[in-house]
């Protein structure tokens, strides 16, 4: 199969794959101009098909899909893809918005950061799987059915299963829905990572060799710590809210609302799979749900 591969910079980067027949889009992001820019892209390649991933549900990854990129003139034939277990909450905004922040919080709120638009999935995968010539990898944790995807040239688009080096000294803290799960995706990932030419995280920068290892690693030892972090401040019991502004400081997570949301989300994945796992526990009594590390 006679194909080129792109990248588009920005946060998401998005990939893409020109065939002869089709165009693959991976993440097309968000933003009006966003939108103009594939459509011309795409234009350009001529194709007969459009084929466009989404990698998992957070709006930042696909909301220019809602922005007219569907309708551009001369776009035909276009495919909307994505992860099975993630398509219900592309498809329902208030089921996005629940998931990613642990709210309900209305379309209009300010603290979504995105306007949660509903998206059309046509084509729902099962990892793994492919999708023409991408390989189409699970890469779960950040979301439930977050995947990545191995381009014809051996670039990993690796989606937020982790992410650059800034993104991580921003925001102290990297979101996972379940930090369990992303932390065994990122130890799959490095012991794999021999397999790929190129690692492009979707927040962050392009990498090989390596830097590629260096940054798998960073990305390990934040949600290490994070893990890690809350059970050293759940030593003495402590609520959700009391853990969040016990943690947060030491991780440097930015004190703006949505940040803090987005973190104390992450936080109660990490309590859900800490607790499964028998590391931490549930105080009883009185009216209030009070966390503390496991005693062994």
């Amino acid at each position: 199969m006679d194909c080129s591969v792109s990248i588009v910079k920005g946060s998401p980067a998005t990939l893409i794959e020109a065939c002869s027949d089709k165009v693959y889009v991976v993440d097309p992001g968000h933003g009006r101009k966003r939108a103009r820019q594939l459509a011309k892209t795409i234009k350009s390649r001529g194709p007969r098909e459009t084929v466009f991933l989404v990698t998992h549900y957070h709006s930042d990854h696909h909301i220019a899909l809602s922005q007219g990129l569907l309708e551009a003139e001369g776009l035909v034939g276009a495919v909307v893809a994505a992860p099975r277990l993630d398509s219900p909450a592309l498809r329902d905004p208030l089921l996005r918005v629940t998931l990613t922040f642990g709210y309900p919080l209305p379309p209009s709120s300010s603290l979504t950061l995105f306007d949660p638009l509903p998206v059309r999935v046509d084509v729902e995968l099962e990892p793994p799987a492919r999708l023409g010539p991408l390989e189409v990898l699970p890469l779960p944790g950040h979301t439930p059915g977050q995947v990545g995807v191995v381009a014809g040239d051996g670039t990993l688009y690796a989606a937020d299963s982790l992410f650059g080096l800034k993104v991580l000294e921003r925001y102290g803290a990297p979101y996972h829905f379940d930090p369990c799960q992303a932390l065994e995706t990122l130890e799959g990932l490095l012991d794999s990572l021999g397999r790929y030419e190129r690692l492009q995280p979707s927040h962050g920068p392009l990498v090989a060799g390596g830097d590629a290892f260096r940054l798998v690693e960073a990305n390990i030892e934040a949600v290490k710590g994070l893990l890690e972090g809350l059970k050293g401040v759940l030593r003495e019991p402590a609520s959700l809210e009391e853990a969040s502004m016990r943690l947060a400081p030491a991780l440097r997570v930015p004190p703006e609302p949505p940040v803090l949301l987005l973190f104390q989300a992450t936080l109660r994945g990490a309590l859900s799979c800490l607790h499964a796992r028998g590391e931490v526990e549930v105080l009883q009594g009185g009216y209030r749900v009070r966390w503390r590390a496991a005693r062994r």
